[in-house]
């Protein structure tokens, strides 16, 4: 059998996941953890029968049920920050012919070792037995709480969201209402019907950005399925681009965690920069170790520990319409500057991946790197980081420079190393 858990979780098309996996799952979580499960789902069509047989597997050995039914990724976080576990029927932005699972703690997401032992039970079908028992509890409220004791009021700033179809309409609204914005949704139906892609990307959102345009709005903002990322666009009906927006989140703290894939510009508004390793789990370790204010990654997840540790698109609007309201969120995207930046991948197959990172590291130890997540090359007035892929047969890379013959002279070299090194 092959690993269930990747980067984010378990995800898989839907015809991949009979109800026996699911209910084997809840049996293993069962079986690992020992408190109250919170359980909750996003709006696919296949998530009510997914969530029933992982929650008859967690019954099964005795476990307690908290049922939050649809809410979003970080609402279910909420509740289990105050019960001990979590699981979310979800495929975050995925297409919806895919569904998944994710865990979580007190803490946050499960880590890779937490995760290693809930597949070992799966692998071993030696589940504990038991006889649990279940209630169904609305978190959403005390979500909204959560954030606007943070971010307080944003009284009269006009803002359009779009919820993509998902989870994230059980809960934004509520928010907004609450901080007494004037606020219109597109999208915010829960019935399995998905009026663009799940991902919040400029191609997915081309009518949403003229919807913006239409609507006479301050600002937007676009949630992706389960509402763990968001995207922002101006009130022109603009897309703000992902770097420049998360430079915009991260300039209001003074230590801040981003992942070795984020824009420089970072460093530029920012006092202290801890870069780690992509990927959301990284980050909150990262916020942890060094009493970080904020984290985030360019792909749009942003963690707020005054909130909670996990990436909250629901809190990320509450904290940019504080912004606008103050007046700062305009002037802080039209100052951060915008450089050049460029993403190749080059094909290469998965069992020569660590051959030609090891021989990378070797060919370039006369220069300024970093290798917490593959090599990434510092200049003054650029970077290049080489990065093989988790999921495809890629090594990936990603630079960005200050001007456009720099950023080329960069990718040149950047494919000329892995050539030398394959």
């Amino acid at each position: 059998m092959s690993r269930l858990f990747g980067t984010s979780g378990i995800r898989r098309r839907v015809d991949e996941l009979p109800d026996q996996f699911a209910v084997n799952l809840g049996r293993a979580l069962g079986s690992v953890v020992d408190c109250k499960v919170a359980v909750g789902r996003d709006t696919r069509p296949s998530g009510p029968r997914l969530e029933s047989a992982l929650i008859a597997g967690l019954l099964s050995t005795g476990t307690d049920v908290l049922e939050v039914g649809v809410a979003p990724t970080p609402t279910v976080c909420v509740a289990a920050s105050e019960h001990g576990a979590g699981a979310v029927v979800t495929a975050s932005h995925n297409p919806p012919e895919y569904n998944g699972f994710k865990l979580f703690n007190r803490e946050g997401a499960f880590k890779p070792k937490e995760e290693d032992m809930v597949e070992g039970v799966v692998k071993s079908l030696k589940f504990i037995e038991g006889a649990g028992g279940s209630k169904k509890q609305d978190y959403t409220g005390k979500h909204v709480k959560l954030i606007e004791g943070v971010v307080g009021g944003a009284e009269g700033v006009k803002v359009l969201v779009d919820c993509a179809g998902g989870a994230g309409s059980t809960v934004t609204p509520k928010l907004l209402e609450s901080m007494r914005c004037k606020a219109k949704f597109i999208h915010d139906n829960r019935d399995g019907v998905f009026p663009h892609g799940l991902e919040p990307t400029a191609e997915n959102l081309k009518r949403t950005c003229e919807a913006v345009r239409k609507s006479g709005v301050d600002v937007a903002f676009a949630h992706d399925g389960d509402a763990d990322r968001t995207c922002a666009i101006g009130g022109d009906g603009e897309l703000i681009e992902w770097d420049t927006f998360l430079t915009v989140l991260a300039s209001q703290s003074r230590k801040v965690v981003t992942t070795v894939d984020a824009s420089m510009r970072i460093e530029e508004y920012c006092k202290k920069v801890i870069r780690v390793a992509v990927g959301d789990v990284a980050v909150a370790e990262g916020i942890r170790n060094h009493k970080a204010g904020f984290g985030g990654e360019p792909s749009g997840t942003y963690i707020f520990p005054d909130v909670h540790m996990y990436p909250d698109g629901i809190a990320t609007v509450g904290k940019a319409l504080k912004l606008v309201a103050d007046g700062r969120f305009y002037e802080l995207v039209e100052d951060i500057p915008s450089y050049p930046m460029e993403r190749v991948k080059i094909a290469c197959d998965h069992n020569n991946k660590e051959k030609i990172m090891n021989n990378l590291k070797k060919s370039l130890n006369n220069l300024n790197y970093s290798d917490v997540d593959g090599v990434r090359v510092e200049e003054d007035d650029g970077w290049v980081l080489i990065r093989p892929s988790g999921t495809e047969d890629y090594i990936r890379i990603t630079a960005e420079a200050k001007t456009q013959d720099k950023l080329d002279k960069l990718v040149k070299e950047g494919k000329q190393w892995i050539k030398q090194a394959t």
